[in-house]
């Protein structure tokens, strides 16, 4: 299969748009906070409901651009997180859950505009720093991290299920930033509802990019990912979207205790058991768990 022409797509930053400035190679410092992190000693290959324990890892700095990627009249931002230094050789993609079900807390931020800054700003902020990048940065200093920004309607836009279009992105993306990454070896991960968006976007690239990993997190039904080549899959569950089941690690509410939040959980909103499970560990320490063992 060959990919489009640089003709039919385009990569352009919008650093100055959505953050007010930019940098060399269009990438900015961008400081990371300190984060909790599972110890990976304390979890153990499918044993049901690891009793798992907790440190911190400091806060670090990382070099940020946000994108946006074009083909005919849909476009949607990306946002590129890279150690502060060296050239990543392994790149990891990720596929939110879906935001059609937030839709009445994003309407304000305009997420029927695929570049809304404060829409794209709310992404960069939560998702980003807050939570995968800061995951990614955390678990190795050998891997580029790329967020595809969803959007209302048809959410991942152009890069739903065109495998040429997303090699073509990536090309350019790497030119964009000066090679500061390369993409010979290609990770992803999804959380909750975006397992169905995610195999049918996996399976689209599986042709063209060399897939090593992928990585569920409380997918949703307990849904398995796609598993190109027979790459490496990694899948966690809670038992807020369904199991045990064959195949996925179990970590349900006893593997917890030990987390800081865990006394305060039943003070969050109802229903307590769920927002604390799928809401917050799930989403807060899996990915690095996942790339750290």
């Amino acid at each position: 299969m060959t990919g489009p022409s640089s003709g039919d797509v385009s990569v352009r930053s919008i650093n100055q748009e959505i953050i007010g400035m930019d940098g060399p190679n269009h990438l900015v410092s961008q400081i990371i906070p300190s984060i909790g992190v599972i110890n990976p000693g304390s979890f153990r290959l499918h044993a049901m409901n690891n009793r798992l324990t907790f440190s911190s890892v400091g806060s670090t700095t990382g070099r940020l651009g946000i994108f946006a990627a074009q083909k005919g009249a849909q476009q949607r931002a990306m946002i590129l997180l890279l150690p502060s230094s060296g050239t990543p050789s392994r790149l990891l993609i990720c596929i939110t859950q879906g935001f059609g079900q937030a839709a009445r807390d994003l309407e304000p931020l305009g997420w029927s505009n695929p570049l809304s800054r404060p829409f794209v700003n709310f992404c960069l902020l939560k998702h980003v720093i807050n939570r995968w990048g800061a995951q990614t940065l955390a678990a190795t200093d050998d891997m580029a991290f790329l967020y595809i920004v969803r959007a209302r309607g048809d959410e991942l836009g152009p890069f739903a299920n065109d495998g040429p279009f997303v090699l073509e992105v990536l090309t350019q993306l790497a030119s964009l930033t000066g090679d500061s990454f390369s993409f010979d070896q290609v990770e992803a991960f999804t959380f909750s509802s975006g397992v169905s968006d995610f195999n049918v976007f996996i399976n689209s690239i599986s042709s063209l990019l060399n897939i090593q990993a992928v990585y569920g997190i409380d997918p949703a039904q307990a849904m398995p990912l796609a598993r190109p080549g027979g790459c490496l899959r990694k899948q966690y569950l809670s038992g807020q979207t369904g199991g045990p089941s064959a195949g996925f690690e179990y970590l349900g509410l006893d593997s917890w205790v030990n987390e800081f939040r865990y006394p305060d959980r039943m003070k969050l909103p109802d229903p307590w058991v769920f927002n604390y499970m799928h809401n917050w560990v799930m989403p807060m320490y899996i990915l690095n768990l996942a790339l750290a063992t």
